[in-house]
């Protein structure tokens, strides 16, 4: 009944980092080459949650986008556009409003972890859930490559669809299906115990994909490990250690058995893994490099990629949002 099709969904947080593109980016990439209709969508409402410098907001949604586009993300095979751009999302996200409770919300992980202090929350906390299922129903999307993290999430908009169904009698939304990613979330380098992490101060903590060689081999480097100098996989007694085998299998798509195999025969201490891993991380992102520092220099070609995506992420939210403004009666 729905064409398949598929939405991902970014926060500019300027460059994204080796987690991101592993956890997410190089999936959807994979997504696109197979034929999936891709809309790709730089969250920028979902950024300003809390204020954010306005300087910095405009640069960070260009770093995202011609990140994505340098790894791979192809203009012309998908759509790639900002948030803002559309009125759709945040007039889809009231109309949904509507059909939910404020206790809904507030059941979602995500959200109670956010709130720090329950006589002072910010609105955009509590719309944040909402706007994000006006995001996914806007484009009838019908698969959402996310981690378990964003289920909560799924499952509240899940919701909202048997809510229009119950309050409209209208079936036009399908029930988005998550596509889990395969690869081990990657942990911080410096405290493998969290995951990897923009909002982490301390910069060693993560590879950003655009990095320079030295910074990558300086950051690989100072990654915590342990005392043991063998490389063996286990999460809970070597976290340090496992989270840089599992960066190696997301890069070089190899089995982490195979890894540990390949370092056992070689004889290889950490010291002598992390230096290889170094290497491949830097010659995977080589060439991505060199073609996003081209898009960030030619700033006019970048935001033409952004208009043209937004003008076909229009197409598309004006027909189901005059769809769902005349079945409620606004239209």
């Amino acid at each position: 009944m729905f064409p398949r099709r598929v939405l991902c969904g970014i926060q500019p947080s300027s460059v994204p980092h080796i987690g991101n593109y592993l956890g997410a980016i190089k999936k959807w990439i994979d997504l696109q080459n197979s034929g999936d209709n891709l809309i790709v969508m730089l969250a920028d409402l979902h950024a300003v949650t809390i204020p954010r410098e306005p300087d910095v907001l405009r640069k960070s949604v260009l770093e995202t986008a011609a990140s994505l586009i340098a790894c791979g993300i192809d203009p012309k095979r998908s759509i790639i556009y900002r948030q803002s751009d559309l009125y759709h999302h945040t007039q889809l996200a009231w109309l949904l409003g509507t059909l939910t409770t404020v206790q809904k919300v507030a059941h979602i992980p995500t959200y109670k972890s956010k709130v720090k202090d329950e006589s002072s929350i910010p609105l955009g906390l509590i719309l944040y859930p909402v706007l994000q299922s006006a995001d996914i129903l806007l484009f009838k999307t019908t698969h959402l490559p996310i981690g378990e993290d964003q289920i909560p999430h799924l499952q509240l908009c899940t919701y909202m669809i048997e809510k229009f169904y119950h309050y409209y009698k209208q079936n036009i939304f399908p029930v988005p299906q998550m596509m889990a990613t395969e690869t081990n979330r990657i942990r911080s380098l410096r405290h493998p115990e969290q995951k990897m992490s923009k909002s982490d101060w301390e910069e060693r903590s993560r590879i950003d994909i655009m990095d320079d060689e030295k910074i990558i081999r300086e950051h690989v480097m100072k990654a915590l490990t342990d005392f043991n100098a063998k490389i063996s996989y286990d999460r809970q007694a070597r976290p340090g250690v496992t989270n840089l085998i599992d960066i190696y299998s997301g890069i070089t798509n190899q089995p982490v058995e195979t890894i540990v195999a390949e370092a056992e025969k070689e004889n290889l201490n950490t010291g002598a893994f992390k230096k290889r891993l170094a290497q491949i991380i830097i010659e995977h992102f080589r060439s991505k490099r060199i073609e996003y520092l081209k898009l960030m220099d030619d700033r006019s070609h970048l935001l033409s990629i952004l208009n043209d995506g937004r003008e076909r992420a229009h197409e598309i939210a004006d027909k189901t949002l005059n769809e769902v403004k005349h079945i409620m009666g606004f239209n």
